[in-house]
């Protein structure tokens, strides 16, 4: 099978997130006077992965989750009382200025363009944030389209979020599309949900623990996908 539409998520996939919420999440703290220790920071990531956990089951929604993890968060570590719809945007805007990529990321979708492949973005971001960032990086260029999760109305994994992508697609074949990034969760599952194939992004080679999700392709390298 050869794939002639690539989804390609953003967030540790194309994009390396964790630096750029590093810098984000320094600068925030950093405002609120507040020192991000490793400590602090690992046990924000893990309140914040739960949240968008939640909010990609759909049972929380990314008005609530936006608006309320830092005010939630400061007062359960530090009692201290925040805006958290204020922060929420001070740390968006730190966000959209980091564009650190990925290793093989720009290298990868230059030879994939010059193959042809029709290349398509597919995230759960804020759509302000990602698109800052695709444009600022120079990434947009290669891409035929942006399907942003706000935008949509629907979040991976949810069927109706690619089911809305393929319809704005038509004609397009789905039995030719590969779904491509980090997330079991969110990407495989996504492509899972409505019988697409998937490629999962594993720099780090973890195990995959989920017997119910399985990609059809698991990638260490973003490079390994010319092969496929």
């Amino acid at each position: 099978m050869q794939y002639r539409y690539l989804f390609f998520d953003m967030d540790n996939t194309l994009f390396d997130f964790d630096a750029d919420e590093d810098q984000a999440l320094a600068q925030l703290f950093k405002d609120q006077g507040v020192q991000l220790t490793p400590t602090i920071k690992t046990t924000y990531q893990t309140f914040n992965q739960n949240l968008w956990r939640q909010y990609e089951e759909g049972t929380l929604t990314r008005e609530i989750l936006l608006n309320t993890r830092f005010a939630t968060f400061f007062k359960e570590q530090f009692n201290q009382e925040v805006d958290g719809p204020r922060l929420s945007q001070n740390y968006l805007d730190n966000l959209a200025l980091g564009h650190d990529l990925m290793p093989q990321a720009e290298a990868l979708l230059k030879a994939l363009k010059a193959a042809n492949i029709k290349l398509y973005v597919t995230t759960n971001g804020v759509a302000n944030t990602q698109y800052r960032r695709l444009q600022d990086s120079g990434l947009i260029t290669y891409f035929d389209a942006v399907f942003v999760s706000e935008e949509l109305g629907y979040q991976k994994p949810d069927p109706r979020y690619f089911q809305s992508v393929f319809q704005q697609l038509e004609g397009i074949s789905q039995a030719e599309a590969l779904i491509v990034g980090d997330s079991l969760t969110s990407d495989v599952q996504g492509g899972q949900n409505v019988g697409v194939a998937t490629a999962w992004y594993n720099p780090n080679q973890l195990a995959n623990q989920m017997t119910d999700i399985q990609p059809t392709h698991e990638i260490e390298h973003l490079m390994d996908l010319l092969a496929i």
